[in-house]
């Protein structure tokens, strides 16, 4: 009663969360099916799956709390506005800041990356490297230039996600506006992500790879919040979307280049610089 039947009830997006795969919970070795370890500040605890419920809940609501927990309304009830829906988040239900990401126990040097066969990284790096330089490049250059010295209108053609073409134009081309360098990078980091993070035998996505989708995800949203603040002029705010989506982006290239050995091709440089 009194709710908008546009408005979605607060728990819909919990009830998603998959209970055994939050990194803090995972089955009990003791007899009981219906028993879980629970791990709070190093400490392992024996709960029923109800107990392990309300302990995950209050964990997820924490992060809520600190701005890295859910977020409805950027990234929408089952993360559909994200460049790639699943991911970190929409699995666990947290969005773990750049450095966190680096600290994470399913990432060197905490822990080994799932194995990809080094003709399946090849092949990944073939077909994407190039966009994904061209981007950091663009990144580190015309776009840093482009915030410090106030330009918005380069900066909204450097952010340019294209259109999708309508009819066709005299020579029977699709008439659409492909998206920027930036934003193509964005996409192109993505599917390395799936050759270099996980083989094709891999039953699901593995959690390196969504935690590398995340960062990706991350990335462009920072570009959304740099698009938004060269529109309206606010040089403090750009800088400050920059620096977050230089730092998400070069925690992205740090985990892919781990598996991007000599017979793969040249590790990525990250982005260098400040603003």
């Amino acid at each position: 009663p009194g709710r908008s039947s546009a408005e979605p009830p607060p728990l819909s997006r919990r009830a998603l969360l998959p209970l055994p795969l939050l990194p803090l919970l995972l089955p009990a070795a003791a007899p009981a099916a219906d028993t879980f370890e629970y791990v709070e500040n190093g400490e392992a605890k024996q709960l029923t799956e109800i107990q392990a419920r309300d302990a995950l809940t209050k964990k997820v609501e924490a992060a809520t709390a600190a701005g890295k927990g859910l977020d409805l309304e950027r990234r929408g009830q089952f993360n559909e506005k994200a460049l790639f829906s699943e991911d970190f988040y929409f699995k666990y239900g947290l969005r773990p800041s750049a450095s966190e990401a680096l600290a994470s126990p399913y990432v060197p040097p905490q822990g080994e990356l799932p194995f990809s066969p080094v003709q399946r990284r090849y092949n990944g790096y073939t077909k994407y490297a190039s966009r994904i330089t061209t981007g950091i490049e663009a990144y580190s250059g015309a776009l840093r230039e482009a915030v410090a010295g106030g330009r918005w209108a380069e900066v909204a053609t450097l952010l340019d996600k294209g259109s999708k073409g309508k009819g066709s134009n005299e020579k029977g081309e699709g008439s659409g506006q492909p998206p920027s360098e930036l934003r193509s990078m964005c996409r192109a980091l993505g599917l390395f992500g799936n050759t270099a993070l996980q083989s094709e035998n891999d039953s699901g996505t593995t959690a390196a790879n969504l935690l590398a989708r995340h960062l990706v995800n991350e990335l462009y949203f920072s570009m959304d919040d740099l698009a938004s603040a060269a529109q309206g002029g606010d040089k403090a705010a750009a800088k400050e979307a920059w620096s977050r989506g230089r730092d998400y982006l070069n925690s992205y290239l740090r985990i892919v280049n781990y598996p991007i050995i000599s017979r793969v091709g040249d590790k990525f440089s990250v982005v260098e610089g400040s603003l």
